[in-house]
């Protein structure tokens, strides 16, 4: 698992503390989990599949495909088929912004319910 993240992260020319910041871990974590001294945790796992776009499978496993979460159509996914591809093009956009820019943007948000 750890060369699969690395190379997800690598992918999307993500440094370890871009990772790190956008999953709310540390820099350490990032790295322990690229060494295999440390796996993610499973909630970790699904998120980080999320953030770096590929599938969850493949990631946990290697089996299956590497693709880009954002590029599965509803149908094709198997393991992403509670998220669409907007949700995940949102999530994605959104572990981008600075801290007042999300704070800002949920905001928004919540004045649409």
């Amino acid at each position: 698992m750890e060369e699969r993240i690395k190379e997800a992260r690598k992918a999307l020319g993500w440094s370890q503390a871009d990772l790190a910041r956008r999953m709310y871990v540390t820099q350490p974590s990032v790295a322990d989990w690229e060494s295999g001294r440390k796996a993610p945790h499973t909630k970790n796992l699904a998120r980080l599949a999320i953030m770096l776009g590929v599938n969850f499978e493949w990631l946990s496993t290697g089996l299956g495909k590497m693709i880009s979460s954002s590029t599965l159509s509803t149908q094709e996914s198997t393991t992403n088929d509670w998220i669409l591809p907007e949700e995940l093009s949102l999530l994605s956009t959104y572990s981008r912004l600075k801290p007042k820019q999300r704070t800002a943007l949920l905001g928004f948000l919540e004045s649409l319910e």
